[in-house]
């Protein structure tokens, strides 16, 4: 038997990044000391023992040791670990005024109203700095429009503005903002996020991506809801559900899994409403079912998430690859799977690898698109805290947008055939309160019963409903993807 020492920086170490050419750097109030502690690792002939209660060492392992089931304990390991990494990995900053936009927007999807951003050497919230004063080499962010208003879109350079259509809102929706919170042109005119809706809602068109758009109005528009956009086209919350069920997620960004992400959104929304699933989001929820499986059968045996998305198989050693790959992963997993399904072996594992390695690369300086990977990794280890610790449960989800006005709504009636004509009401019925566009009144919580999920961990579902589809959008791409859903 024989005796290794081992040096393990600690978290107080820290890595300084520079503050410009977007590299993120280690927040640290000490920059002349950098403490060590001591690791003894006792390694006999038959192995290592002694790596596994440290995180740090326990990530250069290929295989971490099995956590053990969650238990009714008052303190589940596994929880701290994440609450230990969520801190470590906050104390990174951008430059508000030397990162993009881009860049930015991901640190605000991960930390929310929580994230601090490095204003002309203040820190300063990010969020208000973005409401208030945000600006990237002298482009205001804050737009006024015809419709309402928006965040500044795609200018043709990666990474700089948002690269998908309303992928910002969509991002600035986690944050839970009231659709009256304010946001400031250059000008000082004020924008609301109701406006910003209504301009969404308006410019939405099927050209162009709509998963992020879907992912963005499921914050704040009934999923029943139909209008007409600028173009006079009907639109509904539906039939952005089901194009993004028939989108492929092989060809996608990130391989689809903000997609899928969007899905589980709008269908969580609307299994919230109705209690059980029909239709487009029955479909959402089946194809959903379908990569939970992929996404499971593709792991890798240390708890990292492939390489190559839903195509096959894949391995990396490079930190930053696996941050994007298992974060993004775990990302969407952690809106699509019920609670009950967090405690699975296969979840734990890889929420305790993906902490792993983001404490492992505490002290690496990360630049360019790879800031995306580090705060979509970070976003998974906070959607799966507010999951299983009662401490952390979001709050309240803001108001809904107002519906259409009468006349619009009559216009959507007539002219789209996704919407199922509904049963004359009598006259006592007519003077209840009802969402325009729904098709059935809203149920009351006595007659809603609570979603929960069968043995098999899913959702006890209701028969769809067969509704024909618009005119020209069944393509043979989307007959495919339907008949492999069924």
């Amino acid at each position: 038997m024989w005796i290794l020492q081992l040096r393990v920086p600690t978290e107080k170490s820290g890595l300084f990044g520079a503050n410009a050419g977007g590299i993120v750097g280690m927040k640290n109030d000490s920059a002349s000391s950098c403490l060590r502690q001591r690791a003894w690792v006792i390694c006999a002939s038959l192995g290592l023992i002694g790596a596994i209660g440290n995180p740090t060492l326990q990530a250069q392992t290929n295989a971490p040791a099995a956590l053990p089931a969650a238990s009714t304990a008052q303190v589940d390991p596994l929880n701290a670990m994440v609450d230990r990494t969520i801190a470590l990995t906050s104390r990174r900053y951008l430059d508000a005024n030397a990162h993009t936009p881009w860049q930015v927007l991901h640190g605000l999807l991960a930390l929310r109203g929580d994230f601090i951003v490095r204003d002309h050497g203040q820190q300063v919230s990010a969020l208000d700095w973005i409401a208030e004063r945000g600006k990237f080499r002298g482009v205001p962010w804050i737009e006024a429009t015809k419709d309402g208003g928006r965040i500044h879109p795609y200018n043709g350079t990666p990474y700089e503005f948002e690269g998908h259509v309303n992928q910002s809102l969509a991002i600035i929706s986690m944050c839970n903002l009231p659709l009256d919170y304010e946001f400031k042109t250059a000008s000082g005119q004020s924008i609301t996020m109701q406006q910003m809706v209504d301009h969404a809602k308006k410019n939405v068109n099927s050209l162009e991506e709509i998963t992020w758009t879907l992912w963005f109005l499921s914050r704040y528009v009934d999923q029943d809801e139909e209008w007409m956009n600028n173009d006079d086209e009907p639109w509904s919350m539906e039939r952005l559900v089901r194009m993004q069920v028939a989108a492929s997620p092989y060809n996608a960004a990130c391989g689809g899994t903000h997609g899928m992400f969007a899905l589980a959104f709008a269908r969580n929304a609307y299994l919230k409403k109705h209690g059980q699933l029909r239709g487009a989001w029955l479909e959402a929820d089946q194809k959903l079912q379908r990569y939970i499986v992929t996404a499971q059968r593709m792991q890798n045996r240390d708890g990292s998430f492939a390489t190559k998305w839903f195509k096959s198989t894949g391995y990396s050693t490079d930190v930053s690859e696996r941050l994007t790959y298992s974060g993004h992963m775990l990302e969407w997993l952690m809106v699509a799977l019920p609670k009950s399904r967090l405690s699975e072996q296969w979840i734990r594992v890889g929420v305790q690898t993906l902490c792993n390695d983001l404490v492992q690369s505490a002290r690496v300086p990360i630049d360019g698109k790879k800031v995306g990977g580090l705060y979509h990794a970070l976003h998974a280890l906070v959607l799966y805290r507010e999951q299983v610790n009662p401490e952390y449960a979001p709050g309240p989800a803001p108001e809904l947008a107002a519906s259409s006005n009468d006349s619009q709504s009559d216009a959507v009636s007539a002219n789209h055939p996704m919407r199922v004509a509904e049963a004359p009401q009598s006259e006592s019925a007519s003077t209840q309160p009802q969402i325009v566009g729904s098709r059935t009144p809203e149920a009351t919580p006595e007659t809603t019963p609570a979603p929960t999920p069968n043995a098999n961990g899913g959702f006890d579902v209701a028969m769809p409903i067969r509704i024909s589809e618009m005119n020209g959008e069944r393509t043979a791409k989307r007959r495919r993807e339907r008949r492999a859903l069924r």
